[in-house]
């Protein structure tokens, strides 16, 4: 078992046509997705709001926040994504792979449908 890393596209919501690609490492204990702050300030977004974070190394952090729009294996969804600074890892969260409805294989090391409760 082990981590790994998956590839996804990132717009703005303003202008979905105009897409980067990114490598996301897949890490279920991460709340949110992180991408550099500097990819998304590329593609013309801004933090709407800040937000107090737990890092890998046990400290407590803000960071801005906004909606993008994410395709994961040809679908395209909104989700909640953390401007990330220098030396921060870039991070497919949990809230985005709920959102999708995936699970992680840790065997297979990939993404698969999730059976999600409703209750």
């Amino acid at each position: 078992m082990g981590t790994f890393f998956t590839e996804a596209q990132l717009a703005a919501p303003t202008c979905p046509d105009r897409r980067e690609a990114v490598k996301l490492l897949v890490d279920s204990g991460s709340m949110y997705t992180w991408v550099s702050g500097s990819s998304l300030r590329d593609l013309g977004l801004q933090p709407t709001e800040r937000r107090r974070v737990l890092t890998i190394e046990g400290r407590t952090t803000e960071r801005g926040l906004t909606e993008i729009l994410i395709t994961l294996e040809g679908r395209t969804l909104h989700t909640l994504c953390l401007f990330g600074e220098p030396g921060d890892l870039e991070v497919l969260g949990a809230y985005t792979l709920e959102g999708f409805g995936l699970g992680i294989d840790p065997v297979q090391r990939r993404l698969i449908p999730a059976i999600l409760y409703g209750a």
